[in-house]
């Protein structure tokens, strides 16, 4: 039975491979042509453009790796199925919900794979990337350090490091006069980005400049209108769902612990958290199809089964992230449901496979 287990878990693997290089050629196709809009803007060379191409792709690859689980088996195991090899393997006394182990043991590789990636590597390739975006809006970025510089008229913003990709700190804030001298500078330990427009800075010490004098005060905590375009945001900040578990895990707390609104970010948790159980569903939902009337198919028509329920799967993962921003709905159900849904529709499938 082991050897079984493992001819199948390989046949599901070797199913993989190619629909995820076939996905990642044609996702970087894709990235490619938007990021070249951007050359020539700035600092922004083809090169740059490459290179955020290749950071951001693993991010992109993640989000549908559960609908790369589903394509995989229906391709590796429908190949089987074509062979008769999953007949043999069911008259030698193996079920369907038995041969659903092997396949459950492979997804349980990927979902490794994609933890690892998800702490370790997608947060350093992200902030890699915006550190590129950034020569974009002529940000000025030191390549040797972390700080952060950007100028938008007479206002000048410099960030000494963003923490946990969200958190800004090591603030000045300095104003300039028309002919560019300095009469306000405003200085932060950190800060919470409770949107676009308006920034919490903790442990502010603001000065204003005349031409005799200067006035210093010093405030707790303060709200400041902040003057950063949305592309300048864009690349000083990650969004939520390029962050780490842990480190999404800590600003959530941290905004909760300031009464601060942390609704996306805890949606954007669970749809994380929300990923392995997707891959699981996905690779067992393959089974019933390549068990039933689809084994002997060709592999085109197995890849155009999949990808329908791959898109409808990821327009609901999406309508109802959406929905759940826009009515607050519970970010654990709005994550989860997509994927318990299909879980239960597997499992079912299973058991009334023959």
């Amino acid at each position: 039975m082991r050897l079984i287990d493992r001819y199948v878990a390989r046949g599901f693997l070797l199913g993989v491979l190619p629909v995820f290089l076939l996905l990642a050629g044609l996702f970087s196709f894709l990235a490619l042509s938007q990021q070249l809009e951007d050359v020539g803007q700035g600092g922004f060379t083809t090169g740059s453009a490459l290179k955020v191409v290749i950071l951001t792709l693993p991010r992109q690859l993640l989000d549908i790796l559960p609908v790369i689980a589903l394509l995989g088996c229906l391709t590796g195991l429908g190949a089987m199925a074509n062979y008769r090899e999953l007949t043999a393997a069911r008259a030698a006394g193996l079920s369907p919900s038995r041969l659903a182990r092997p396949v459950a043991g492979a997804a349980l590789l990927l979902i490794l794979v994609a933890f690892l990636a998800q702490t370790y590597g997608i947060p350093h390739w992200e902030r890699m990337a915006l550190r590129l975006r950034a020569e974009v809006t002529q940000t000025d970025v030191d390549g040797t350090s972390t700080e952060f510089w950007t100028r938008t008229g007479g206002r000048l913003l410099r960030v000494g490091e963003v923490v946990m990709g969200r958190i800004p700190t090591d603030l000045e804030i300095y104003e300039l006069d028309d002919r560019d001298r300095l009469i306000g500078l405003i200085r932060a330990e950190r800060a919470d980005i409770v949107n676009r427009e308006e920034w919490l800075l903790y442990n502010v010490t603001e000065s204003e400049i005349g031409t005799q004098s200067a006035t210093t005060t010093v405030e707790d905590r303060r709200i400041w209108r902040s003057f950063l375009s949305e592309p300048q945001l864009e690349n000083l900040i990650q969004p939520a769902g390029t962050l780490s578990p842990g480190d999404l895990l800590h600003y959530i707390v941290s905004l909760e612990n300031n009464r601060l609104n942390s609704h996306q970010f805890r949606l954007a948790f669970w749809q994380m958290a929300s990923i392995p159980v997707g891959i699981i569903a996905m690779a067992l939902l393959g089974l019933p199809f390549v068990m039933g009337s689809l084994r002997s198919v060709s592999v085109g028509q197995r890849i155009a089964l999949g990808g329908g329920i791959g898109m409808a799967f990821y327009l609901s993962e999406q309508i109802i992230g959406h929905l759940s921003m826009l009515y607050e709905l519970n970010p654990f159900v709005a994550a989860m449901a997509p994927e318990l849904i299909l879980l239960s529709v597997a499992i079912r499938g299973l058991n009334r496979a023959r």
